[in-house]
């Protein structure tokens, strides 16, 4: 391990300060996912709709996903479109439940379902 002197601090925090600026620069050049702002069409393509998510999927997934009815589109000839709205809607309808909902939700069903179930 290096020892440091108080002769060497001046010059320490002058390299530190390079590789800082090094690391920052660095870090702008690295190809983040854009937001999907509201440039987005609101018909998009596979292609669109692969930059739009934000997991980027690779066509032959969207594919798929069309093929089992997963997602909604609209398919013209072997084209598939997708309505920005819908896609919207389709993410949102997979939040999940956070542990003081799923509390509540249970606590009301067994408040609502007695044990031992219903007597005939």
């Amino acid at each position: 391990m290096n020892e440091y002197t108080f002769k060497m601090v001046s010059g320490l925090v002058g390299r530190f300060a390079e590789l800082l600026e090094s690391i920052d620069q660095k870090l702008d050049k690295v190809n983040v996912a854009p937001i999907p702002t509201d440039d987005t069409p609101e018909l998009m393509t596979i292609k669109d709709l692969g930059r739009y998510l934000p997991s980027h999927p690779k066509p032959s997934t969207v594919y798929g996903w069309g093929n089992d009815n997963t997602i909604p589109h609209y398919k013209q000839g072997k084209t598939l479109m997708f309505k920005k709205s819908e896609i919207e809607k389709w993410l949102l309808r997979t939040r999940v439940k956070d542990n003081t909902e799923l509390m509540e939700e249970a606590q009301h069903y067994c408040a609502t379902h007695p044990l031992g179930g219903r007597r005939r």
